[in-house]
């Protein structure tokens, strides 16, 4: 049985998917890493393979990300689960984080602050 940890990256967009799984890779030994665009393959892969780590863009092209994190948050009590996105405002976030989100990083930082989010020492 492995013990790398799993991440699952829920990004649209083929540029932000690519850098972070990238930085992923530098940054930490042997991660499993995942990677969808959007919300139906994310639903599946989250009951298939169970990741410790997810972040999720909040716009996705099917279903919208407060749903996918409520779900997610149901389907994996103790994952962490960072959103990220180009959003502003207060209300806005306390909404992701109400859904489930652990943090939220906005664009276009990422990925600095993601091993902060996500508790994992560097």
């Amino acid at each position: 049985m492995s013990t790398a940890p799993v991440f699952l990256l829920v990004e649209p967009y083929p540029n932000f998917r690519l850098r972070l799984r990238i930085w992923l890779e530098q940054a930490l030994v042997n991660p499993i890493i995942f990677t969808t665009t959007n919300g139906v393959e994310t639903l599946r892969l989250i009951e298939q393979e169970a990741p410790a780590y997810i972040l999720i863009e909040m716009d996705l092209p099917d279903i919208p990300g407060l749903e996918i994190l409520r779900q997610m948050r149901q389907v994996l009590p103790n994952a962490k689960i960072g959103a990220t996105g180009w959003h502003e405002s207060r209300l806005f976030l306390n909404e992701v984080r109400s859904a489930g989100a652990n943090g939220f990083i906005r664009k276009p930082t990422l990925p600095s602050g993601l091993l902060d989010l996500w508790e994992i020492p560097n």
